[in-house]
C-alpha cells in the first residue's frame, strides 16, 4: 500500500498535534533521560553546560505538595553562592547544569527523594511519603572564578559598610554626655564598638579593654548576665527573664571561630572576659561576631547587634 505525500503529512501533523496535546497536558514539563522532571519559565537550556571554576549565583524557593512554602531564598537581600556542578549527580544538579544566567528553571521531585538529599531539614522531615514538591531556582548570573572572587570582595565591603554604618548611627544617637565620642571606644579588627560601666558607675574610657589580653586572662570559665538586641532595639536574649546565668568557657582556639563556641551570638563566647566583676559592657558587633550570614528566627542575615553583658563571675 502507497502513501501518498498528502497522507504522509497528515500523520506527521496528528503526530505532532498529540505531542503538543501531551506536553500541555503535562503543563508543560520535560522529562530527561535521567528522570529530571523539569521546564524553564524563563531563558534557554545551555546547549554547552561550563567548564570548571565557574560559580552561580542564585535563588530558590521549594514548594510542598499542599503548595505551602518550605523554603524561599527569594526574600533574602543577598544571591545563593554554588560552585557549578561538574557531575549530575541528583536531580538539582542536573537542573542546574542546564542553566545558564538569567534563566529560570521549575523543577518537580518526589518528597521521597527530597527526604533523602535534604534530610536535616524538619519541615521536608514532615512531609508525606509519595508525594510531589517543586523548586523554582532562578540563576541570576554565572560568573568565572576571577569574577567570583571580584564579587565576594565588592560584597564583603558593601555588607561591612552597610552594618557599621548601622552601628554609627545608634552609637551617635545614644552617646553619654559629655564623654568623647559619647564613650564609645572601637576595636577595628574585631569590627566592635564598645563601652564599659565599672563598678561605679564611671565610663572606663582610658584603657581599650579589647585590644589587650582579657581581663580575666587566668579564668577557665565565666558565668555572667546578658541582654542581645537587634540595633533597631528588639529584644532577642535576657538570661535574666530567663531565669539563668549563661557560660562561656575559654578555649585555645579563636573563639569566634571555634566548634567548642555555645552559643550562636559568637561575642558571647569570648567578651565576657574582658569585663571584671561588677562591670558592665555593652558592644555593638557585625554579624561576624552575631548570628552570621544566616540570620534567626527574628533575626535578617547580616544582623549587627547590640549586646550587654554584666555580673560576670570567673571560675
Amino acid at each position: 500500500m502507497k502513501i501518498n505525500a498528502k497522507q504522509s503529512n497528515l500523520a506527521a501533523y496528528a503526530f505532532l498535534l498529540s505531542m503538543m496535546l501531551l506536553w500541555a497536558c503535562n503543563g508543560g514539563f520535560n522529562t530527561s533521560e535521567k528522570g529530571l522532571v523539569y521546564k524553564f519559565t524563563q531563558g534557554e537550556p545551555l546547549k554547552k553546560p561550563y567548564g570548571p571554576h565557574h560559580f552561580m549565583l542564585l535563588n530558590h524557593m521549594l514548594i510542598g505538595p499542599g503548595g505551602d512554602t518550605l523554603e524561599n531564598s527569594f526574600k533574602s537581600d543577598t544571591l545563593e553562592e554554588l560552585p557549578y556542578p561538574m557531575q549530575a549527580k541528583n536531580e538539582l544538579l542536573e537542573a542546574l547544569m542546564m542553566m545558564g544566567s538569567g534563566t529560570e528553571m521549575e523543577v518537580k521531585i518526589s518528597t521521597d527523594s527530597l527526604k533523602q538529599k535534604i534530610g536535616g531539614s524538619p519541615l521536608i522531615g514532615l512531609l508525606e511519603s509519595g508525594k510531589e514538591a517543586r523548586f523554582i531556582i532562578r540563576v541570576d548570573r554565572v560568573l568565572t572564578a576571577e569574577d567570583y572572587d571580584a564579587y565576594r570582595n565588592q560584597k564583603f565591603l558593601n555588607r561591612i559598610m552597610a552594618e557599621n554604618m548601622l552601628i554609627d548611627d545608634y552609637a551617635a544617637k545614644n552617646g553619654v554626655a559629655n564623654l568623647p565620642d559619647g564613650g564609645w571606644l572601637l576595636d577595628s579588627t574585631k569590627m566592635i564598638k564598645y563601652r564599659i560601666k565599672l563598678k561605679d558607675g564611671v565610663y572606663d574610657i582610658a584603657h581599650r579593654r579589647l585590644e589587650n589580653a582579657p581581663s580575666l586572662k587566668s579564668a577557665k570559665a565565666a558565668s555572667f548576665h546578658c541582654e542581645v538586641y537587634n540595633i533597631d532595639g528588639t529584644l532577642l536574649v535576657n538570661s535574666s527573664m530567663e531565669g539563668r546565668l549563661y557560660r562561656a568557657e575559654k578555649v585555645d582556639t579563636d573563639p569566634f571561630e571555634s566548634a567548642l563556641a555555645i552559643y550562636d551570638v559568637k561575642c558571647l563566647n569570648i567578651l565576657p572576659f574582658y569585663l571584671n566583676a561588677g562591670e558592665e559592657g555593652e558592644f555593638l558587633v557585625t554579624s561576624a561576631s552575631g548570628y552570621g550570614n544566616r540570620g534567626r528566627a527574628g533575626v535578617p542575615p547580616y544582623a549587627p547587634l547590640r549586646v550587654i553583658i554584666k555580673s560576670v563571675t570567673p571560675e
